[in-house]
């Protein structure tokens, strides 16, 4: 059985664990430990982002290679109702101060490493585009879209949303306590339309916004041992934001509408059933690393090949892409990742009492 170092997830077999609408299902984890069948699913999701990515640069052109494209949007909602689960589930039991340090600790030292790297190489002409100094102090602080300056990655435009998220659920949680859940998504949705009818165009993070909410329903779903007013719930909230993404994405309105609708039924499946596979797991623990840096990798190593003249070159190109950029992503994530969650849990009480000092001044 191989195992990587800084990982607890053995590369084997799939397992599954039984569990019934009544009782804890098997996903149910202990603060702070992850939930496996969530790092299968996530790992879903990251390759769903390399596919759409990397397929349409050699195996697939014309009208399918749309279809595979928007395999990358779908990765994309699967995070982001990750996301709703999760956040949403750690804030039951964490206070504000905690939570922020957390999560700051969790996304930035990464992306600031990334930034750093994409930075390096515009200055040295690798073929990536130098940017203002603006524009870099921008993405530093993940505040570029409020500047209206460009992001340095491509990638990046679904963390600035990520980020507004968990400071906004937050402040949510600190002062509405949880109440008027179901009214929240409804308000942006709502927020949404009229910004579309004012100016002609939706706002993209109140198109987004909402999906977060459906993972925050299938977390009161799964709370309530799937009760069938839960679910009822969950459903309505998903139709909800599958709507407005339909409505107000303006690149693909009906897929991701789809894999809302399809996630959000996928993540009630697993978490009940508690099903996982160890490698798939594997790629969902390096998954935000991955995200990170598998255009930088996987595209540099693309043309660098060059295109192919077969299809079984090309698909070895691309297995050769993502191999590599989920190597960089597993070093990333153990000499990055795991050590900056590390210092936050060993300073936390210092900067808890920070953060309170300043909160209650």
């Amino acid at each position: 059985m191989l195992r990587f170092p800084g990982l607890s997830v053995p590369i084997a077999h799939g397992v599954a664990a039984n569990a019934g609408f009544a009782g804890a299902p098997a996903a149910v984890a202990q603060r702070g430990e992850r939930i496996a069948t969530l790092d299968f699913f996530r790992g879903i999701a990251i390759l769903m982002v390399i596919c759409g990515h990397f397929l349409p640069q050699r195996l697939v052109f014309g009208d399918l290679a749309a279809s595979f494209a928007t395999m990358g949007r779908g990765g994309v909602i699967v995070f982001f109702l990750l996301s709703g689960y999760l956040i949403f589930k750690s804030l039951q039991n964490c206070n504000i101060g905690p939570f922020l340090c957390r999560r700051f600790f969790k996304i930035f030292p990464a992306y600031w490493l990334n930034l750093l790297v994409l930075f390096i190489a515009g200055q040295l002409g690798f073929g990536l585009a130098s940017h203002s100094n603006a524009t870099y102090l921008a993405n530093f602080t993940m505040l570029s879209d409020l500047f209206r300056l460009p992001n340095v990655s491509n990638v990046y435009w679904t963390l600035l949303i990520e980020v507004k998220f968990y400071v906004f659920i937050a402040l949510y949680s600190h002062f509405l306590r949880n109440r008027f859940v179901l009214a929240v998504p409804v308000l942006f949705t709502l927020a949404n339309a009229a910004m579309f009818l004012l100016r002609g165009q939706a706002s993209q993070l109140l198109t987004y916004f909402p999906v977060f909410f459906v993972g925050i329903q299938v977390f009161l779903a799964e709370k309530s041992d799937w009760a069938g007013g839960s679910l009822l719930r969950l459903a309505l909230i998903a139709l909800l934001a599958g709507l407005n993404v339909a409505l107000f994405d303006g690149i693909y309105p009906l897929w991701s509408m789809a894999y809302i609708l399809g996630g959000a039924a996928a993540m009630a499946g697993l978490l009940q059933s508690g099903f996982s596979m160890a490698l798939l797991a594997f790629f969902g623990k390096v998954s935000y690393s991955n995200y990170l840096y598998h255009t930088l990798v996987g595209y540099s190593l693309l043309d660098w090949i060059g295109r192919q003249q077969t299809f079984a070159g090309n698909l070895i190109a691309i297995v050769g892409a993502a191999m590599l950029s989920t190597w960089v992503a597993y070093l990333s994530y153990i000499l990055v990742e795991l050590p900056a969650v590390r210092f936050c849990k060993t300073h936390e009480p210092r900067f808890q009492g920070r953060l309170s000092r300043v909160w209650t001044r």
